[in-house]
């Protein structure tokens, strides 16, 4: 007792969009707006399923996406929210303007997660893991890492201070959420 598919999958095309069927979608979007996306394909004269016109619509035509390089301060929102709510990338989405889910979900793993471990950071919990701690990677962290929104937590006890601005010997690399 499942949900009824979300189409008669015979005689629908699959693969990559065409320019033509773009055009199709955008221009029954802009008169019509996104509605019903089941019965959207046959009235837009679409031979593509709701679901594969819903994803082609919200992931790469909508006028408001933003597309090229995350900002300093959109990674930090994200890594910020993802301490929060964990993998819940559509919520995240909702808190970032002009960018998708899956754009945020695939730039956190291709990008922020593996510089979360090189720095010593568990990238699901956010708490220093020294089992990943590589010392040589921290002390050779790019300026855009170091603006990143790290710093340093000295656990030297002959250092006179608890915290740096850049990495040294003497500790560990915590993310800080301002309040450290």
């Amino acid at each position: 007792m499942g949900r009824a598919p979300c189409c008669d999958k015979n005689g629908l095309k699959k693969g990559p969009w065409t320019p033509e069927e773009d055009l199709k979608l955008i221009n029954y979007i802009q008169t019509h707006g996104p509605g019903n996306w089941r019965s959207l394909p046959k009235s837009a004269g679409l031979q593509r399923c709701g679901k594969s016109c819903r994803l082609r619509w919200t992931n790469y035509l909508r006028p408001d996406i933003k597309r090229g390089r995350f900002s300093l301060e959109e990674e930090d929102t994200i890594i910020q929210l993802h301490s929060i709510m964990g993998n819940k990338w559509s919520s995240i989405a909702a808190r970032l303007p002009g960018r998708t889910d899956n754009e945020i979900k695939n730039y956190w793993n291709t990008h922020i997660r593996k510089r979360l471990l090189r720095m010593g950071i568990d990238p699901v919990t956010h708490a220093p893991r020294l089992d990943l701690l590589d010392m040589s990677s921290i002390l050779s962290l790019s300026s855009r890492e170091s603006k990143f929104g790290f710093t340093q937590l000295c656990t030297k006890p002959s250092c006179s201070t608890t915290r740096h601005n850049s990495a040294s010997k003497c500790g560990r690399i915590l993310w800080h959420h301002g309040k450290l």
